[in-house]
């Protein structure tokens, strides 16, 4: 089995700072305090039988001193390559609703709230992807 490649990506950058502007509820992550890495990976992820499409990880601590961010948010690319641009932009809005932060500025890696994030469902539907 290959090792899968990962890069950075300035396309994903784009697309997050565009969802960022139009989308009230992650507005506040366009702070240069939350710092946010974006990366796309050969890997045609799976998690069970179903597909992984995007991941948000918070960075550890003993990380910061090699990768200057709090937050890496990876899309496996054979997944959703052929996603529309509008669903490429909801993909990442899903994942930016993991990124938390408190007033003391620490960070935190959000869970869902229920299934999906309740947001995405209420905008979008079960089926959104």
């Amino acid at each position: 089995m290959p090792i899968p490649i990962y890069e950075p990506s300035n396309r994903l950058a784009q697309i997050a700072s565009r969802v960022m502007a139009t989308h009230e509820a992650v507005q506040h992550l366009d702070d240069p305090q939350c710092r946010i890495a974006y990366q796309t990976s050969d890997e045609a992820k799976h998690k069970g039988t179903r597909l992984v499409y995007a991941d948000t990880e918070r960075i550890k601590a003993k990380y910061k001193a090699w990768m200057p961010y709090d937050f890496l948010i990876t899309f496996y690319w054979p997944n959703c390559e052929y996603l529309s641009d509008e669903k490429l932009e909801q993909l990442m809005y899903h994942e930016l609703l993991h990124v938390g932060f408190f007033d003391d500025g620490t960070f935190v890696l959000l869970p869902h709230d229920i299934e999906d994030f309740r947001d995405v469902v209420d905008r979008w539907g079960l089926d959104w992807l």
